[in-house]
């Protein structure tokens, strides 16, 4: 069939990118605003996450409003941007008018953090050592959304190696099944048992049979295995689980007395943990190990209120780590990351007290200062120096971040390095910065006084002549010969540079007078 016998409706759907448009998700809760100040709502703010797809066009499509909708938008409303990207709130509204806003607040924020380069982690406690220890969330042992991805893991580490087994229970996931427990209102956890799992009785049921027949069939292979017998037999497997039917009431009760002494490291919160996936799930083969039990615990008295509703990196960056190597063309590999000049946006000292440590702008997240390197900093309050230029009152990070000063053009700023960032169960983002050394800073702006102090050690002074390769002395390098041609003598003329000539016009005229 043509397509020219379609319908206007069907060229309108072949035509137009109405169906690449994703459902919008939920918005973030955002803290209501109280009497002191500490949490401001508002709904011109920027959310923590992007809820809505962002759009683009072609330059040439862009000129003529076109942006594969049902009709083209207005120019005046996106034509004179430098942004032109668009978020669609409602593809058509009782008006017969397609519902857009700009999108640059969270794509530049994107671009930004593409430019920086800054890995993704997660504060990962750990057990031997009690201590918080950072890892990349793109790790094998945590980007995981397979149920059985712990299970498998202790497979094949028990089949290896039995001392390894104990990394099994490292096997996280960020995406669970189950709601989060712990998050959830009274209510909502009340309507949850009543229409969840108060109907799934005779199903947990055949679950923790199925669980108490595993566990006794490898208890049994384990013990055969110590006396070189071969793999129980199917005719013996069957003799077990009837006894675990027969005795199950039996066992039910072992366990919820077990769950009253033990708690969230028992066999039951394990079992109840797996059946209904939820966070915190122990591998299977080591629920009765007390030392597995109390990891558990750990797991299960996280410091995250619930999992994350997205992948822990959200999109923002997919570096494992950040030992990487900044290559400059002139100065060769960097020893620090490239720093970026960052806004401070809460300083140290304020109308209502002093802070140690200040709150800055980096990449369009608000980031907390180091409260170690700010409370070792510089403690003057004078007025800055009129006769330096703007970058050079942006080099005192310590001044910068004590007072804002309001006179100062564009705004205190200072350059930090970003370090690492972690993004919260709310989409919060969690960025850690340091200050950028003076080397760093002087690559970034091009000027190399003081990376020639810093590796002398003595004043530096400003040469005759301009070092080859700079701006001053652009050249192709002083190992090449002088290839320039040497300018020509002018030319005097005959008369002026021959004698012979000068004398017989002597001649001439003494004989005529």
């Amino acid at each position: 069939m043509s397509k020219s016998v379609h319908s206007p409706t069907a060229r309108l759907l072949q035509t137009s990118r109405l169906f690449s448009l994703p459902r919008p998700l939920p918005p973030p809760s955002l803290d209501s605003a109280s009497s002191t100040g500490l949490f401001r709502a508002s709904e011109t703010a920027t959310t923590p996450y992007p809820t809505h797809q962002a759009i683009a066009t072609p330059a040439s499509s862009h000129f003529r409003g076109d942006w594969g909708l049902k009709r083209p938008l207005p120019g005046k409303a996106t034509r004179y941007t430098s942004t032109p990207i668009i978020r669609v709130n409602a593809q058509d509204n009782i008006q017969h008018i397609t519902d857009f806003e700009s999108a640059a607040d969270h794509t530049l924020t994107e671009r930004k953090w593409r430019e920086m380069g800054i890995p993704m982690m997660v504060n990962d406690k750990d057990y031997y050592t009690t201590k918080d220890q950072k890892r990349s969330v793109y790790e094998e042992a945590l980007d995981n959304t397979d149920p059985d991805a712990g299970k498998n893991r202790a497979s094949s580490s028990r089949s290896s190696d039995s001392s390894k087994s104990a990394g099994s229970l490292d096997v996280k996931r960020w995406k669970y099944n189950g709601p989060s427990i712990s998050g959830m209102r009274e209510g909502d956890f009340n309507l949850y048992v009543m229409k969840t799992i108060r109907s799934r009785k005779d199903e947990f049921r055949k679950f923790m049979i199925d669980r108490l027949v595993d566990k006794r069939v490898r208890d049994e292979e384990t013990q055969s295995r110590d006396r070189y017998a071969r793999q129980l037999s199917a005719y013996r497997i069957q003799q077990i689980r009837q006894e675990v039917v027969q005795n199950y009431d039996v066992e039910k009760k072992r366990l919820r007395e077990e769950h009253t002494a033990k708690h969230l490291g028992s066999e039951l919160t394990a079992a109840i943990c797996d059946f209904l996936d939820l966070p915190g799930v122990i591998p299977e083969g080591h629920v009765n190990d007390n030392g597995f039990a109390s990891r558990l615990t750990a797991q299960l008295a996280n410091d995250e209120p619930g999992p994350p509703t997205t992948h822990p990196a959200a999109g923002l960056s997919h570096l494992r780590s950040n030992a990487v190597l900044d290559m400059h063309p002139l100065w060769g590999p960097q020893a620090e990351r490239t720093p970026v000049l960052a806004r401070v946006v809460r300083p140290r000292i304020t109308v209502g007290g002093q802070d140690n440590a200040a709150n800055i702008g980096v990449g369009g997240v608000v980031a907390r200062e180091n409260p170690t390197i700010a409370r070792s900093a510089w403690q003057d309050r004078s007025v800055r120096r009129d006769d330096l230029p703007l970058e050079e009152n942006w080099l005192d990070a310590n001044r910068m971040t004590q007072e804002l000063d309001p006179d100062l053009p564009n705004g205190n700023k200072i350059w930090v390095q970003p370090g690492t960032a972690r993004i919260d169960e709310k989409g919060h983002i969690y960025l850690n910065t340091s200050r950028s050394s003076k080397e760093a800073i002087a690559v970034k702006t091009a000027k190399e006084e003081p990376i020639l102090q810093a590796t002398s050690g003595a004043i530096y002074t400003e040469p005759a002549v301009a070092p080859p390769g700079t701006k001053a002395n652009a050249n192709f390098g002083v190992g090449l010969p002088d290839q320039r041609q040497l300018k020509g003598r002018s030319f005097k003329g005959f008369d002026g540079e021959s004698e012979t000539v000068t004398r017989i016009k002597e001649i001439m005229a003494q004989g005529r007078s």
